[in-house]
């Protein structure tokens, strides 16, 4: 298993955070921001949360994936705003990626169902929601795209860490 390590402030933040009312909000605030800024994968920061807090699976995961859907809509936003001439000059070895050639294909033919679809699996997103940027598509479908998808992957993925902890005890 493949494990990621939780940077020193994140595990302190979660750590301060768990015993109280709060930590939900702290965790569903990472995942907002883990999405927009796509700078590491969330999964590495719902195990722990979910292992610190096993009690808490259902609502960690429900409002992590709104708040990943969420924060998908607004790095669409971002990327529209920005325009593509410079997301596609800033990374340009993004568009010759086996993601960027994987998601645009599937999006070209399914839609948003695709971008759904992608949320709920292992492939990288945002390659697909800067696709869904250039292509124009619906911001709010976008959202309640991704938001379903995340939901179900970290729904899925927070039950698994509170029903067998063991196995989820190395990935911290």
């Amino acid at each position: 298993m493949k494990t990621h390590v939780l940077p020193d402030w994140l595990r302190r933040l979660l750590l301060r955070s768990v015993g109280h009312r709060y930590y939900t909000a702290v965790v569903t605030a990472i995942a907002f921001c883990a999405t927009v800024t796509f700078a590491f994968p969330f999964v590495a920061v719902l195990i722990p949360a979910v292992l610190l807090s096993p009690r808490r699976w259902r609502t960690l995961g429900f409002s992590c994936g709104i708040a990943s859907g969420c924060g998908a809509a607004v790095l669409v936003e971002i990327f529209g705003f920005l325009g593509s001439e410079l997301v596609l000059s800033r990374y340009p070895a993004l568009v010759q990626s086996a993601a960027w050639q994987t998601a645009s294909e599937w999006l070209q033919r399914w839609g948003l169902l695709a971008l759904m679809v992608i949320a709920a699996g292992p492939l990288p997103q945002t390659p697909a929601l800067l696709f869904c940027a250039l292509a124009e598509l619906s911001t709010p479908g976008i959202l309640v795209a991704v938001a379903i998808g995340k939901t179900a992957k970290y729904l899925f993925l927070a039950w698994g860490t509170a029903l067998y902890p063991a196995r989820f005890v190395r990935y911290n």
